[in-house]
């Protein structure tokens, strides 16, 4: 009588040790961000206009707010944001605001180290440029399309973004940009 009972239990004992098992060996999900918003490390290199082409690192920018940008010099959009890039740092790197651009080439052309330098000292750019040219961060941004534009807060944390030409057709892009910087710059 006792085999008839335990034949039955047989099965579903083995699949609950082979289920304990699978569980206990499942490796673990990555630690959540505190703030799904939190900006992600830049990663990679080479950089261009720093010093001694040392990365810049979000955490590094902690205390400052900071505007990431995702271009490539190819792209007629990209440039376009030149100018409202340079009026905005105009008005705000006293303020220790700083502009970030991460280069992630869009044609195979894009990938020359030395074309994407021409570019940028024929551009007058003076901000950091970070070469991205495996998309890795373009990746853990999670950016679709050139130019994007973040504004990332003091404590790390993305507080608007701004898709395409920031004046294309008076859309007054740069002015947002202006009002949020604005905005992070006065609160403490």
């Amino acid at each position: 009588m006792k085999s008839k009972i335990l034949f039955p239990l047989i099965p579903l004992l083995a699949a609950a040790a082979l289920t304990s098992a699978f569980t206990l060996s499942k490796p673990q999900a990555p630690t959540p961000k505190a703030d799904p918003n939190e900006a992600p490390e830049l990663v990679g290199g080479p950089w261009l206009n720093t010093k001694d082409g040392k990365p810049v690192t979000i955490q590094s920018r902690h205390g400052k707010v900071t505007l990431v940008a995702f271009w490539t010099f190819g792209c007629e959009n990209c440039q376009a944001n030149f100018a409202p890039y340079a009026r905005l740092l105009k008005r705000y790197r006293s303020k220790g605001v700083e502009l970030i651009s991460v280069h992630t080439p869009e044609t195979k052309g894009e990938h020359n180290l030395s074309d994407v330098a021409d570019h940028v000292s024929r551009e007058g750019i003076d901000y950091p440029v970070l070469i991205d040219n495996a998309g890795a961060n373009w990746n853990k941004w999670g950016v679709h399309l050139w130019p994007s534009l973040y504004v990332v807060d003091r404590n790390g944390i993305v507080r608007w973004h701004w898709f395409g030409e920031l004046n294309w057709n008076n859309s007054g892009g740069e002015a947002k940009i202006g009002e949020v910087l604005d905005q992070l710059l006065s609160s403490k």
